[in-house]
């Protein structure tokens, strides 16, 4: 078996102050092995203003679209296996891959965000948002209201979506990104209300944010009159 890795392999890609090299470029394993595959930057590569790393590992296979597996350097993205583990920080990063499987094959990229990587070129992006207000039936008979705030088709992958009642942040958690088969994410947030919150509700709005400062959001004030709490 063969674990190619074309993401930057034995060479130097220069932007800006930061090169990347990934070592080395071709591992020939078996199944129940432990492969270990390399990445240094020439500098440090942080979230700005935190000692967060914004590493991230990839896997291609054979005509598909790449994957992401870890990010921010250590953490497994949503369905990646526990065989898959990511550890670094400042300018050393490792990928590792203990008890190798036949389906591994493939290319490994490592990539830090404010690069591109080769498979594609794209500037951030901020997803396009939805909201799905509760149903009158969750309303009427759970005395509770359920919002959805659906984004698709932003990058890169640390989008992180927000709520706000009548202009308070409401707390709710964001979903990993999810890699679409077109090199762009989607993320999805809750946020549950009670009947009473919701029929009172002058606007509900969902940001979509990179740091403090949201940077598009959509509101749904108008359902939340015209659901008048729940009551068709």
């Amino acid at each position: 078996m063969c674990l190619a890795n074309k993401g930057f392999p034995l060479i130097l890609l220069t932007l800006g102050q930061v090169t990347v090299t990934q070592t080395p470029e071709l591992i020939s394993t078996s199944s129940g092995q432990t492969v270990t595959i390399n990445c240094k930057t020439g500098s440090p590569v942080l979230d700005a203003g935190t000692s967060i790393p914004r590493m991230a590992w990839y896997q291609q296979k054979h005509e598909e679209a790449p994957k992401l597996l870890i990010y921010y350097a250590n953490t497994r993205n949503s369905g990646t296996p526990s065989r898959f583990t990511g550890s670094g920080s400042s300018t050393d990063f490792t990928l590792t891959i203990s008890g190798v499987q036949a389906g591994d094959a493939g290319d490994y990229y490592c990539h830090w965000d404010s690069l591109q990587p080769l498979w594609c070129h794209l500037d951030d992006r901020a997803p396009i948002l939805t909201v799905l207000p509760p149903s009158t039936v969750e309303v009427s008979s759970k005395n509770t209201a359920t919002l959805m705030c659906l984004a698709n088709k932003g990058y890169p992958f640390d989008w992180k979506l927000s709520w706000k009642v009548d202009g308070n942040s409401k707390y709710s958690e964001t979903s990993r990104g999810l890699l679409q088969k077109d090199g762009l994410y989607s993320w999805s947030s809750s946020l549950s209300l009670t009947a009473d919150e919701w029929k009172k509700a002058g606007s509900v709005v969902c940001e979509a944010h990179q740091g403090t400062v949201p940077l598009e959001e959509v509101g749904v004030k108008d359902l939340a009159q015209g659901h008048n709490g729940g009551t068709p």
